[in-house]
């Protein structure tokens, strides 16, 4: 399954990623709109077969941090031309489902791109090369997530280690 993986830079970047992974670094000058658009040009050139979008960064009840804007409610709508690219989104950041306001984020994001959402309520630590089974860990959430889905439903809490 080909997987697209957004990373912020204000993370370690020193980890490996498996042969079927692209990694798309961003930061606090790239915008949002310049990260959708290379994520476009990957979807189409992956078309055909399950893809997966995975999201490195630091977050919060309801927000991302990734580019220059960030990521929350408010400008989710940028990402609706992805709508056709992703089965599923795994988001990696901290408290990102966390709360009201968290898992209404999980749920407008999921309606966005059409794809079960996965995130975690609680502190994240599972990036870089000190993790126990490095990129394995890469499918895992510490402490209780949860999967959101564009209906609206929310299955969990469910807990990988």
């Amino acid at each position: 399954m080909a997987t697209l993986t957004w990373k912020d830079s204000r993370l370690a970047a020193d980890d490996m990623a498996p042969w079927d992974t692209t990694v798309m670094l961003t930061g606090p000058r790239i915008p949002l709109s310049e990260l959708v658009s290379d994520s476009l040009r990957w979807g189409d050139e992956n078309e055909g077969g399950a893809r997966d979008l995975m999201i490195y960064c630091h977050g919060a009840a309801g927000y991302l941090q990734l580019c220059k804007e960030g990521v929350a409610a408010w400008n989710l709508g940028k990402l609706a031309p992805l709508k056709p690219y992703f089965d599923g989104v795994s988001i990696h950041a901290c408290e990102v489902a966390k709360g009201p306001s968290g898992r209404a984020f999980c749920v407008k994001l999921a309606l966005t791109l059409y794809a079960p959402v996965t995130a975690a309520v609680g502190l994240q630590g599972n990036t870089g090369p000190q993790t126990l089974f490095g990129w394995l860990d890469d499918r895992r959430f510490d402490g209780d997530y949860y999967i959101h889905n564009p209906s609206g439903a929310r299955t969990g809490p469910l807990r990988s280690r």
